[in-house]
């Protein structure tokens, strides 16, 4: 779930900070991509209720452009482009701890010439990660300059656990074309945040997060490049959610507070219980339309499959757009439509289908 401070856009005199868990089964407020909200009667009378109420932390959703890569099918309509599949931390609830296929930097030349073709086409969004933090790309800076002179990609999201979000990066990104920055900052504490990321350093992230505050500035939010600040709800941290909250709220454009995904793994059993799930017929993850392009080229349409379970082609050996248009899309396609995702056999044990 995503929380915003609702007195950047309405006045609220008193202001109050619900628990998490009335905030969790509030309706959301909508909003656009570029965190404003939706001009309709019915969402402003609500956010405007919850004003009058004090309540300054509200859930939002952000919805989708209507345009034409809602329906399209020749090409993604969003897609996660991994630069690297190597991780300086090993955090409890990640796939990196099932990580199966190389832990590789894609060459930086194959992934500008990536970029080029998805920019050919267009995209709602594009994410420049997926497992791994992108920051260790030996071509990080040259990837990024690259993407910065594109116009077709869409929302562009980055996400880093910190470490290496140094002064000097944070710099790289405020002169980018970079509109959201995930940062997955985890805890308020030392002891929990040890929980979920080791070998990771908590003074050392937090500082850097500090940095990010400072150098960005607090006056005038929502600004691009919006901060998506994150944890997930988890055994270890679900006691530090509200002061997540707290710490968080009036400084990131967002506060996510993530259920957990990837069940299936030993340490998110505790993920079961977040949500109850009907009969698997169709994949949501699907239906959306969304494509994972992973550091050894594989692509595939499921993050779940995050070891090559579902691959459609590489595109080392062919371009996205034949790989998209191919025999086997089509035949998942099919069993989508037709509510028999249960044939395949990867799907048939998947946990995550219906987020």
């Amino acid at each position: 779930m995503e929380f915003t401070d609702l007195s950047r856009y309405l006045p609220i005199r008193k202001t109050r900070i619900l628990p998490f868990s009335k905030l969790r089964h509030m309706k959301p407020i909508w909003m656009t991509q570029s965190l404003q909200p939706i001009q309709e009667p019915e969402n402003m009378t609500y956010a405007s209720e919850l004003a009058e109420q004090g309540v300054t932390v509200v859930p939002i959703r952000r919805r989708p452009p209507l345009s034409a890569f809602l329906n399209r099918l020749t090409f993604p309509r969003r897609i996660l482009f991994e630069m690297t599949s190597r991780c300086n931390f090993l955090c409890r609830m990640c796939p990196q701890q099932n990580l199966k296929r190389p832990r590789m930097d894609m060459p930086g030349s194959e992934y500008r010439r990536v970029i080029d073709e998805i920019d050919h086409y267009g995209v709602e969004g594009i994410w420049l990660y997926h497992l791994g933090e992108s920051l260790l790309h030996p071509e990080f800076r040259d990837n990024l300059r690259h993407i910065s002179t594109k116009k077709n990609l869409g929302v562009i999201w980055l996400s880093t656990n910190g470490r290496y979000f140094t002064e000097e990066n944070i710099r790289l990104v405020l002169d980018s074309n970079i509109d959201y920055v995930n940062f997955s900052a985890h805890a308020v504490t030392e002891d929990t945040y040890n929980t979920v990321a080791p070998p990771g350093n908590f003074s050392f992230v937090q500082t850097n997060l500090e940095q990010f505050y400072k150098m960005k500035g607090l006056k005038d939010l929502p600004r691009k490049p919006y901060l998506h600040c994150q944890m997930i709800e988890q055994e270890t941290t679900k006691h530090e959610v509200d002061p997540f909250l707290r710490k968080h709220f009036y400084r990131s454009e967002i506060v996510s507070i993530n259920m957990l995904e990837y069940v299936n793994l030993p340490n998110n059993q505790y993920g079961f219980s977040q949500r109850t799930r009907k009969p698997l017929t169709s994949c949501s993850r699907v239906s959306r339309g969304d494509c994972f392009i992973c550091s050894n080229g594989t692509v595939t349409l499921c993050d779940a499959a995050y070891n090559g379970e579902i691959e459609l082609g590489n595109i080392h050996h062919q371009s996205l757009y034949d790989i998209w248009n191919g025999e086997k899309r089509r035949q998942i396609l099919a069993l989508n439509e037709e509510g028999r995702m249960y044939e395949v056999d990867f799907c048939r044990t998947c946990t995550d289908y219906d987020i």
